[in-house]
């Protein structure tokens, strides 16, 4: 007797990530922090970086001469007239280090990159001044001022080049070869980006840039099919903070036993329902509404229609879905949507049952774990009560609650709003002293000093520099 799977096979349809290299990381640290680097650091570190290129061309320079006649007056000037150019150049071109290009094979950036990474960790390395009253992205915007953006678009130039590279060595199928071609302009914010081939056919986007601090890359469709999702995961797990923004996971049921009809049946009883609020809804349907369609092709669209008579089915049924029906369950907005569509019509074929359940999931609420790149049908299933059929064993994605953090002044001004008929209230009316107002509005609170009895929304740097100060005023008593 056979048994039935406890898991159904689903794919990733599309897969969204964005990463950081590690130098970066430490720059929206300091900014988290207030930290700013000094200028003389900064000036230190740009004219060392200089110096060594300078040095190497010194060394170029000496190895020519030597190897050439002594007694050769004219290649000796040549060497020096190559060497003062070569110079000058540099100097020249030095705080121009973007790198709009992403070629496969690229020495000159890889050079060029080992030395941005040293001329970095040079300004890190030094002391740094620490300002907690700045907000966090004019801090952020002033480190990028302060460090060079052509700088970072250096670093971040190579951890794309490298991840393309991988895209043929590491993590394709066997039967792609990945291509790649520079675009104009930026994308998704990014101020430069390139488009992805695989065999010719496009499979998604890339995107890098120093101001956004990082890489994104997105896999769509041909994308996600020519890569090895396995030894993606394998790679990829250990790099720090990397994310995946979007992925989508898909089922498809070619012999239609879980059809839009049935998604109907149930949603009636509940079942995309997860919890929290009623999920928003949408049905759509397309096909062809012209008599001549219905004459010439009455035994398909009998079919389509359930109908047994031409009347009945042109009286019934003067929109023909012969393009496919389509249900979506939640939105964008919230960061999850099912489709739910007929896929065999969509593609052309009237007679085809085959319909594709499909979640497009985003971070916006959610933090998306880089297992449900190898284990498709477990998240899937545990999106909606309707989709169990797909696992036994189910992965849920709890979603975020985002509270926004305030300052002291802000926490104040809005209590003052709120609470000011109260209180006069209970001045005037009740006759209550200014104390015994407090009184009843503490009284209940029995370790003042503890975080838990401070608003939640209380920024956490603002109370830790308060501990700093109660521990310096207790040292100095």
């Amino acid at each position: 007797m056979k048994t039935k799977p406890t898991t159904i096979p689903c794919l990733v349809d599309a897969l969204s990530l964005t990463w950081s290299p590690k130098e970066l990381l430490n720059i929206k640290q300091m900014a988290k922090i207030g930290a700013c680097i000094k200028s003389e650091l900064i000036v230190k570190a740009k004219d060392a970086a200089l110096n060594r290129e300078l040095a190497k061309l010194e060394n170029t320079k000496n190895k020519e001469l030597l190897g050439t006649n002594a007694f050769n007056a004219h290649e000796y000037e040549a060497i020096l007239s190559r060497y003062k150019e070569s110079c000058s150049t540099i100097t020249r071109e030095y705080n121009n280090r973007r790198h709009k290009d992403l070629p496969l094979k690229s020495l000159a950036l890889s050079d060029n990159e080992v030395a941005a990474r040293y001329e970095l960790r040079d300004m890190l390395k030094g002391e740094l001044e620490v300002d907690t009253g700045i907000k966090y992205g004019d801090r952020l915007n002033n480190l990028l001022d302060n460090i060079g953006v052509d700088l970072l678009d250096v670093l971040c130039c190579g951890e794309v080049e490298r991840f393309v590279c991988r895209l043929n060595h590491v993590f394709n199928q066997e039967t792609y070869i990945w291509t790649v071609k520079n675009n104009p302009t930026g994308r998704f914010n990014y101020s430069y980006s390139a488009t992805l081939y695989a065999d010719g056919e496009q499979a998604g986007v890339i995107c890098w840039g120093g101001k956004n601090l990082g890489c994104y890359v997105s896999f769509m469709g041909t994308g996600c099919n020519a890569l090895d999702m396995k030894r993606l995961y394998d790679e990829i797990k250990n790099i720090p903070a990397l994310k995946i923004t979007r992925i989508d996971l898909a089922h498809d049921d070619y012999a239609g036993k879980h059809s839009i009809k049935r998604a109907l049946s149930k949603a009636k009883k509940g079942q995309f329902n997860s919890g929290g609020r009623p999920a928003c809804y949408m049905y759509v349907e397309s096909g062809h509404l012209t008599e001549k369609m219905l004459k010439e092709n009455f035994k398909d669209l009998k079919e389509i229609s359930h109908e047994s008579s031409k009347s009945t089915a042109k009286k019934t049924f003067g929109f023909i879905p012969s393009k496919g029906k389509t249900l979506y369950i939640g939105s964008r907005e919230s960061g999850k949507l099912l489709r739910i569509y007929e896929k065999g019509k969509q593609l052309g074929d009237m007679k085809s049952k085959w319909v594709r359940w499909e979640v497009e999931l985003h971070s916006s609420q959610r933090v998306i774990p880089l297992d449900a790149m190898v284990k498709p049908s477990e998240y899937l299933a545990a999106t909606y009560p309707a989709l169990a059929f797909l696992s036994v064993e189910q992965c849920k994605i709890k979603t975020l609650v985002k509270q926004a953090t305030m300052t002291i002044e802000k926490i104040v001004e809005n209590q003052v709003i709120s609470t000011r008929k109260a209180i006069n209230m209970m001045r005037v009316i009740c006759g209550l002293s200014d104390s015994e107002i407090v009184e009843k509005f503490v009284k209940d609170i029995e370790e003042p000093d503890c975080r838990s009895s401070m608003p939640k929304r209380l920024k956490a740097s603002v109370i830790e520099e308060w501990v700093l100060q109660q521990q310096a005023q207790t040292a100095a008593a």
